[in-house]
C-alpha cells in the first residue's frame, strides 16, 4: 500500500467535499519527472472519489487553465467547493502574469454533476480591494515568492450560521514595509456566493512571513482556522517547533468573523523537511476529519500524495490530530505479537547487546552508557505497529524494517527522548533527523505507540496524537524490535497488523 497520488502526477494542495456517500478531492497537480504525458495536466485541477478517506479513485481533471491573456491564463491554484441545492461552486487562484507581476485573484466555475464545470460568467469573483489590500492597483514594495507580494487566494467559504450569507476567508495583504506584519488572513461576506463584500482581516498574526490555505470551521465550541506558513517565506524559528521548516497553526475566535488569535504550540501539522503541509478539513458523520498533503523531497519536488486522515478533536484550549476508526479499518489481520513471536539473541550483530528480559509480551531492556536494540524473528514491509513504552533512560522506542543479519545494514527506530522532550524518526547507525517533533517525554511513564509505514510514507502517533509524518526512501522491509539507551525501558503489548 502506497498513500495516493495518479499515475506520474505530484498532488499539491488538496480541498474536499462530501456528495451522496463519496468524498470528493480536488487538488493541485504536476507532472513526475520521467512522465511528459502528464505534462498537460501541470497546472490544471485534478479530482479523485473516495469511500473511505483512505483508498481513492482517480477522476478526470475538472479545469485547466485559461486562454492566453485571460484573468486565469497561470496555473490554477488552491480554493474550495461549496454545496448549494445541488450545485458546486469551485473557488480556485487564478494567476495570470503582468510583467515580471503575478497577478492573483478568485476564479468561480460551477458544476451541476462535480464532473463538467464551467466558468461562471462574473468570474473573478473576488480581487483585492486596493482600499484594504495590496493589489495590482496600489501595490507594496515587498518582495517574496521570487516577485512583488500580491495576495489574492486560497478562499476557504463558510455558511453563516445566523444569517442568510456566507463567509469568505482568502489569503491577502495589507499595506507595510514589513513581510511579517503584511500577511493577513482576509474577510469577505456573500448573499449569493457569486457578489463577494470585502472585510477588514479577520487574523493578523504578525509574526509569520506568510500565513496561507486557510481552512475554517466551528468545532466544540469554537471557530478555527488553520493557515500554512514556513521559512519557504523567509522566516525563522516563528512557531513553537522552532526546527520545523514549515507547519499549520491553529487559531480560533468566538464568532465567524473573528478576530481569530493564534494558539501558539499547538501546530496541527509540519516537519523538519518539507513533510506535510496544505491540512484541509471535512465534516463527515459529526466528526471532523483532516487532511494534508504528503511531501516528497526528491527530484526537487515537494509535492507528493494525499495524505492519511486523522480526526480532530478539542483537548483544552486547542485542537489535536488524532487516532480515528479510518486508519484503525486499514488493519487485514494480525501479521505477529510480542506473545507468540520469539526475540532474536542480540549477540553483537546488532551493536551493544545490553540486558534484555522478557515475561510473556512484557520486555525489559537495559544499557547504561550505549544504545541497546533486540529484535524480533520477523520480516514486514507495509504495516501497522502498536506497543507501550516506558523509558527510564534517555531514549527509548520503536525500532522497524531493521535489514540484513548485522547493524551494518542500518534500520529506522522511533524514538521518545525524554533528555530533549522529543519525538524522533531516524536510523541506524549515524542517527541523523529525518523528522522530529517537541513533545511532553517523562521518565518512568507509559506511552501508546503506533507506526503506519505505507511504502515509502511513515506516521507515527503518540497517546493517540499524530506527531510525525514523513517520506523517507530506503529500508523497504525488516524486522521489528526495541531500541534503548543509557537507561532501562519497559516494552508491552507488540502488535503488527497488515494493512490494505
Amino acid at each position: 500500500m502506497n498513500c495516493f497520488h495518479p499515475d506520474g502526477i505530484y498532488v499539491w494542495d488538496t480541498w474536499y467535499y462530501e456528495h451522496n456517500g463519496e468524498i470528493h478531492c480536488t487538488f493541485l497537480q504536476q507532472a513526475r519527472p520521467g512522465h511528459p504525458e502528464r505534462n498537460g495536466e501541470t497546472g490544471a485541477l485534478g479530482h479523485a472519489v473516495s469511500k473511505d478517506l483512505v483508498h481513492w479513485e482517480h477522476r478526470p481533471s475538472v479545469l485547466y487553465p485559461g486562454k492566453a491573456g485571460s484573468y486565469d491564463d497561470g496555473d490554477l491554484w488552491t480554493g474550495c467547493t461549496f454545496l448549494k441545492d445541488g450545485r458546486r461552486y469551485m473557488y480556485y487562484t487564478a494567476n495570470h502574469r503582468i510583467g515580471d507581476i503575478n497577478d492573483s485573484s478568485i476564479g468561480l466555475a460551477v458544476s451541476d454533476d462535480g464532473i463538467n464545470y464551467v466558468r461562471h460568467p462574473e468570474s473573478p469573483v473576488i480581487r483585492c480591494n486596493p482600499e484594504l489590500y495590496a493589489s495590482y492597483e496600489n501595490q507594496i514594495r515587498l518582495i517574496g515568492h521570487g516577485e512583488k507580494l500580491i495576495d489574492c487566494r486560497d478562499l476557504c467559504v463558510v455558511k453563516d450560521p445566523d444569517g442568510d450569507g456566507y463567509y469568505g476567508y482568502f489569503a491577502a495583504r495589507v499595506h507595510s514595509d514589513s513581510c511579517a506584519a503584511s500577511s493577513v488572513i482576509a474577510l469577505a461576506y456573500s448573499h449569493d456566493l457569486v457578489h463577494w463584500e470585502q472585510r477588514k482581516p479577520c487574523f493578523i498574526p504578525d509574526r509569520y512571513g506568510c500565513v496561507e490555505v486557510p481552512d475554517v470551521f466551528f468545532l466544540d465550541g469554537k471557530w478555527w482556522m488553520l493557515c500554512l506558513t514556513g521559512n519557504m517565506y523567509g522566516q525563522r524559528y516563528c512557531t513553537g517547533q522552532p526546527d520545523w521548516s514549515l507547519a499549520t497553526i491553529q487559531a480560533c475566535a468566538d464568532s465567524p468573523e473573528g478576530p481569530f488569535t493564534e494558539v501558539f504550540g499547538h501546530e496541527i501539522l509540519g516537519s523538519v523537511n518539507w513533510q506535510g503541509f496544505c491540512s484541509k478539513t471535512l465534516q463527515l458523520n459529526g466528526k471532523r476529519y483532516v487532511f494534508h498533503t504528503q511531501g516528497e523531497d526528491v527530484c526537487g519536488s515537494h509535492f507528493g500524495s494525499i495524505g492519511l486522515p486523522a480526526e480532530l478533536v478539542r483537548t483544552g484550549d486547542h485542537l489535536s490530530p488524532m487516532w480515528c476508526e479510518q486508519l484503525e479499518n486499514m488493519k487485514t489481520g494480525l501479521i505477529f505479537s510480542s506473545d507468540s513471536s520469539a526475540l532474536l539473541e542480540n549477540d553483537g550483530r546488532w551493536g551493544t547487546p545490553g540486558s534484555w528480559n522478557s515475561d510473556g509480551g512484557s520486555v525489559t531492556g537495559y544499557c547504561p552508557d550505549d544504545w541497546s536494540i533486540r529484535l524480533y524473528d520477523t520480516d514486514c514491509t507495509d504495516c501497522i505497529i502498536e506497543a507501550t513504552v516506558t523509558p527510564e533512560c534517555e531514549a527509548a522506542g520503536i525500532v522497524l524494517r531493521a535489514e540484513g543479519k548485522d547493524c551494518r545494514a542500518g534500520a529506522y527506530v522511533v524514538l521518545l527522548d525524554t533528555l530533549r522532550g522529543e519525538v524522533w524518526f531516524t536510523a541506524t547507525r549515524e542517527f541523523p533527523v529525518i523528522e522530529k517533533k517537541k513533545i511532553p517525554v517523562e521518565c518512568k511513564r507509559k506511552y501508546d505507540m503506533k507506526i503506519i509505514a505505507c511504502g515509502d510514507i511513515f506516521y507515527v502517533f503518540v497517546n493517540g496524537v499524530r506527531c510525525l509524518q514523513l517520506f523517507c526512501p530506503g529500508h523497504s522491509r525488516g524486522k521489528i524490535g526495541y531500541y534503548t539507551e543509557r537507561g532501562t525501558a519497559g516494552f508491552g503489548n507488540l502488535s503488527v497488523f497488515s494493512i490494505d
